[in-house]
């Protein structure tokens, strides 16, 4: 649906596609396909697994961004070395930046799942006393089976220097994304007398993170100029501590616990943070209305979440947003409104990059306009829903007179605000278009016209449908 767009340089550069492996679904036709992530089993053929990435490859190359994470890279249950090197080697060549997922103490290591030397449970179970302890005194393990290990053992400093210099030694990869195990933190003797000798000011699990980030990223310390090396704070930089506690309204996510973690201090600087904004954009989001004219609203900077003036407290960084694309309720959403935001501010703040999840097949008509808007507004987060219609929808809807057209009535539709005669413009807009397409011609942009005339009078996700 989305064909090859004419792009110039971006102004949110370091952009990209988040996905889990099992839940990218571009080949909608097997049976293993899930929609979900808890316990993240890969069930689809090992085909399958390059194909979804060969087809989001194109995607992302076609729309000028620059990477896509892969959680899961590294099983055996998918084709292991040989089908991890197919899909890397498909997109370096299409020049966008495979990022595997990695797990420092949680989350599967350097290789998530199957019997490997830099597989976590592997070394867990060769080296049973590197077990993160928990408050309780006992040692950790989620679900019967998966490990998470002590960020101060002894061993695993090297295990994953070892595993970082190999992975991007074997893969033709062009960078990576580093998680912990969220906000992990290990209560064994050592854990704790390491974390008395740095900053109380800052939470606990930073302490852990910068543990065991620092070995991995130092290892590939002089390739992260020249590569999409990402870590994750699970966090936006919202400064101070949470008010109410962590339990409050996910408010955690949002804040840093202090003011600066002094793990930066200890981090390549080269490295970029990857910040959660998911929970910093405005809970409701503006209407699609507010941007027709505007690229930069006053209303979107009137929020608590995401002050005006705050800025992020590391050198380099790149603001991930959650929706759309999460499972739980916006995974088909339209979501052009959160998308726009997250850019324009992300832009504002400082950040090089921006991130949404690229798992759903652009098949949907909602999630190839959430695609579509996120290409434009990395490359123009200050522009307006107007321009985004002209420079960007015009190219698929083939004038820019009707890119125009679109979004104004899609603007009108998500403001709940279609007056009759819109109503009208709709239908002639679907009529003509689906002359069209039963003549064989303009399938994709009939598509559009019948997904705005659909949800107009239905349910507003309309996700069930891909005409």
């Amino acid at each position: 649906m989305i064909p090859l767009l004419e792009r110039p340089k971006p102004a949110l550069p370091s952009s990209y596609f988040w996905t889990w492996d099992h839940r990218t679904n571009w080949v909608l036709d097997d049976p293993g396909c899930l929609n979900w992530g808890w316990r993240n089993k890969y069930l689809k053929q090992p085909e399958t697994f390059v194909e979804d990435y060969r087809r989001l490859t194109d995607l992302a190359a076609g729309l000028g961004v620059k990477g896509i994470i892969i959680w899961g890279f590294l099983r055996d249950s998918h084709g292991g070395i040989e089908y991890a090197k197919r899909v890397a080697d498909y997109a370096a060549s299409k020049d966008v930046a495979i990022m595997p997922g990695i797990g420092t103490t949680a989350y599967g290591g350097v290789y998530y799942e199957g019997d490997h030397p830099y597989n976590l449970h592997t070394f867990v179970e060769k080296n049973p006393d590197a077990r993160l302890i928990r408050e309780d005194g006992t040692p950790s393990i989620y679900l019967g089976k998966y490990y998470t290990i002590c960020p101060s053992h002894p061993l695993l400093a090297e295990w994953l220097r070892e595993g970082m210099q190999w992975l991007f030694r074997e893969f033709a990869i062009g960078g990576a994304n580093l998680e912990n195990g969220d906000f992990l933190v290990c209560y064994c003797p050592r854990c704790k007398a390491a974390r008395e000798t740095r900053s109380n000011d800052e939470p606990d699990f930073f302490k852990s993170q910068g543990s065991s980030y620092e070995p991995a990223l130092k290892a590939i310390e002089d390739q992260l100029e020249d590569k999409l090396v990402t870590y994750a704070t699970y966090t936006g930089f919202l400064p101070g501590k949470c008010p109410g506690g962590p339990e409050k309204d996910k408010a955690h996510h949002r804040y840093m616990g202090c003011e600066r973690p002094a793990m930066f201090d200890r981090l390549p600087m080269t490295a970029i943070t990857q910040w959660t904004v998911s929970h910093m954009v405005l809970e409701q989001p503006l209407p699609l209305t507010a941007y027709l004219e505007d690229g930069a609203p006053q209303a979107a900077f009137e929020n608590h979440r995401w002050p005006a003036d705050v800025r992020p407290p590391s050198a380099r960084g790149v603001g991930f947003n959650h929706s759309p694309g999460e499972e739980w309720g916006t995974r088909y959403s339209q979501a052009i409104s959160t998308i726009k935001e997250t850019c324009l501010r992300a832009h504002r703040s400082g950040l090089e990059g921006a991130a949404i999840h690229g798992e759903v097949s652009s098949r949907h008509p909602s999630t190839a306009l959430n695609y579509l808007a996120f290409s434009h507004f990395i490359h123009w987060p200050e522009d307006t829903l107007c321009d985004f219609g002209r420079k960007t929808l015009g190219q698929v809807l083939g004038s820019e007179q009707e890119g125009e057209e679109y979004v104004r009535l899609l603007a009108s539709w998500d403001a709940g605000e279609l007056t009759e005669d819109q109503r009208k413009e709709i239908k002639k807009h679907w009529s003509d278009t689906f002359e069209l397409m039963t003549a064989g011609q303009d399938v994709d942009r009939w598509r559009l016209w019948e997904w705005l005339r659909s949800v107009q009078y239905g349910d507003r996700l309309k996700v069930s449908s891909f005409f």
